[in-house]
């Protein structure tokens, strides 16, 4: 005898079960192991409703040999196996898998409940077995007589979530890989600049502005190297500060202020003229006594529809601060400020210098 087709209520098999359910009602269930499914155990009666009625891929595997029913979701992670998987052993379908499922099976069954998150398989559903991730989580299904009987299976394919998760990972080692290559040749190329250039000034009375040129390649490269950990797209501004002050003695510096993302361009501006302040400072202000020291502080307000970040340089514990009788290139790097466009003030007071620079946030953070 052969169920028929269409839709009886005291099946477990509901009229909103779509192909699945359709396909489950034609099977000959009498000559089946399950047998009548008017006869089937509650529980399981109402697992298969369950999962027939979801529109989320599940499973129920049952008795034994673990008979198969899944709902249309599921169906359209099987391939080629569907719908031939209907009602049939879960060892006949997924026998490439075996190996990697029978230990699952086996804790559900002991009564354990598994969750696996991007688990890897390679199941076979077109002829060829293939790479594919699978989020799932099995649980148990007890009979009337409370032993476990079965396994509740909800699934979601990560197959391309992962792949894409692996590739984004791969080019960023990639892109790390060439900045730091990058990185290696500006450092080559500042060198053999700077190598040029005392030989080509070797006889230049001047050697002053000699070793001066020599370290403001020194505080680019520097600059650089900040750029290059982010991929040459941005820095935070306290790594730049710590970079262009690294070499005049970190302890003789106070450096607070918000975490502050700044562009390639403002990077470089700052880092030259947080050099060229602490430059003075070591000839001529605080960094000149002992006891000077020197704070670095930046905040970010609003003013109106726009965020501006103040950065301050404020010397202390050292002479009075003088104008200098001239401005020489070095003036010019300070005064262009955070992004090379000005926006500094300089106080030369008893106390020492102070030197406040201000720009919109959103010049600072353009590329």
């Amino acid at each position: 005898m052969t169920i028929a087709a269409v839709h009886d209520p005291r099946l477990p098999f509901p009229a909103s079960g779509g192909d699945c359910a359709a396909t489950l009602r034609a099977i000959d269930w009498i000559a089946h192991p399950l047998g009548d499914p008017l006869g089937w155990p509650a529980p399981l009666k109402t697992a298969v409703q369950i999962v027939l009625s979801s529109a989320f891929p599940m499973m129920v595997h049952w008795g034994a040999e673990l008979f198969t029913v899944y709902n249309d979701a599921y169906a359209r992670i099987l391939g080629r196996k569907h719908p031939g998987m209907l009602g049939q052993p879960a060892r006949a379908w997924w026998s490439e898998m075996w190996d990697q499922l029978t230990p699952i099976f086996d804790r559900v069954l002991a009564g354990e409940t598994v969750f696996i998150e991007n688990g890897r398989y390679t199941p076979d559903r077109d002829g060829v077995s293939k790479e594919a991730f699978f989020t799932h989580s099995h649980s148990p299904l007890w009979d009337v007589d409370g032993r476990v009987a079965g396994i509740f299976l909800v699934v979601t394919e990560t197959t391309s979530e992962v792949v894409a998760r692996r590739d984004r990972d791969a080019a960023t080692e990639q892109q790390m890989l060439l900045n730091e290559e990058l990185a290696h040749r500006i450092k080559n190329t500042m060198s053999v600049v700077q190598a040029i250039a005392h030989q080509t000034l070797d006889k230049v009375e001047d050697q002053e502005a000699v070793t001066a040129f020599g370290k403001r390649l020194s505080a680019l490269a520097a600059a650089n190297d900040v750029l290059t950990r982010d991929q040459w797209s941005t820095a935070k501004l306290g790594d730049v500060a710590i970079g262009a002050l690294a070499t005049f003695g970190e302890d003789r510096f106070l450096l607070s202020g918000p975490d502050v993302i700044i562009g390639p361009r403002a990077t470089l501006s700052l880092s030259l003229m947080l050099h060229e302040l602490a430059t003075n400072a070591a000839k001529y202000g605080a960094l000149t006594a002992p006891a000077g020291r020197v704070a670095v502080d930046w905040v970010v307000r609003r003013d109106g529809d726009t965020d501006i970040l103040d950065l301050c340089w404020t010397e202390r514990g050292g002479p009075p601060a003088t104008q200098p009788t001239r401005k020489g290139f070095g003036s010019r790097l300070i005064r262009m400020g955070l992004t090379g466009s000005g926006g500094v003030e300089l106080r030369y007071e008893v106390q020492g210098l102070t030197v406040t620079a201000t720009a919109p946030l959103y010049q600072v953070q353009e590329a």
